[in-house]
């Protein structure tokens, strides 16, 4: 029961009876991993369990009478970032473990959301300017305040419709990586979000199918655009027949991403990883390096 599947056909729960945080082994302090157990539930349990208390019932509207999958995952543990996810998970790449970063602009208190997968690198914000047409000089840092029913650690695109900009909202855009949605369309893969204000809880879609709904319900306010730019410095050493080359990525595409997941741990490897949260660093920090 650490794996609540939405099907439209299957015999109704009891809420009232299914005390889900005494029986789901995830969270009744037994540990067990969170993809352990799987459960099936209807459309109406889903909502009843999981979505009704933030207003997410559209999420269950979407996928009920569709062939496409979607599940709520228990974890044993709280997480914040995508690694301690994919970590919880077992086998699962961080590739299939979406972030979804709030800024603001603080002239205006306008709220923008990029939700793009885990690469290990940070967001561009010059590129993340570009895709909303917003002038290079503007201020676009670290949302202060967030919509409602997230909090640091569970953002998400899941918003609702009073947060958006066209009912007096604050949202302003929500922005998806289109090559990512071109690929993750074809590969059919089950990504993680996070959802709500429950550390212990996500959500698993399709990243494209993510896109579709959201765009069903919001519009304009959802776009596709170029996010995930390809940007590195490379060092090439041929010495004695042996050669040496060293990568340093600013910014990394899902393509490529995939291709160095791919061909990750096939040799003689080491591995250093800060597992730092691109949010939760000072805003000096996270700025990319800019070479005169």
């Amino acid at each position: 029961m650490s794996s609540y599947r939405l099907k439209s056909k299957v015999p109704p729960l009891i809420p009232e009876e299914y005390d889900i945080e005494k029986l789901d082994p995830s969270l009744n302090g037994q540990s067990m991993q969170s993809l352990a157990n799987e459960f099936q539930v209807n459309g109406k349990n889903f909502r009843q369990l999981f979505l009704a208390k933030y207003g997410l019932e559209y999420i269950a509207d979407y996928f009920e009478n569709r062939h496409h999958e979607c599940r709520i995952v228990t974890h044993p543990k709280k997480t914040n970032t995508c690694y301690e996810k994919a970590e919880l998970l077992g086998e699962w790449s961080p590739l299939n473990v979406i972030k979804a970063l709030y800024f603001e602009c603080p002239d205006t208190g306008a709220l923008y959301a990029v939700v793009t997968p885990e690469t290990g690198c940070f967001i561009d914000r010059l590129q993340v300017k570009s895709a909303l047409r917003l002038p290079l000089e503007t201020n676009l840092k670290k949302a202060s305040n967030l919509p409602k029913g997230m909090n640091f650690g569970t953002c998400s695109p899941f918003i609702l419709e009073s947060d958006a900009s066209f009912c007096g909202g604050r949202v302003k855009k929500i922005l998806f990586d289109r090559e990512t949605l071109v690929l993750k369309r074809h590969e059919r893969t089950l990504d993680d979000f996070s959802y709500g204000t429950d550390h212990r809880f996500s959500i698993q879609m399709n990243y494209y199918n993510c896109y579709d709904m959201l765009k069903g319900k919001f519009s304009d306010l959802i776009s596709d655009e170029e996010l995930l730019t390809l940007s590195f410095k490379e060092t090439f050493m041929r010495n004695r027949g042996r050669i040496k080359i060293t990568y340093e990525f600013n910014s990394l595409s899902y393509r490529i991403s995939s291709f160095i997941n791919g061909i990750h741990g096939n040799g003689e490897i080491s591995i250093v990883n800060d597992h730092v949260d691109e949010l939760d660093l000072p805003e000096i920090l996270a700025q990319p390096k800019r070479h005169e």
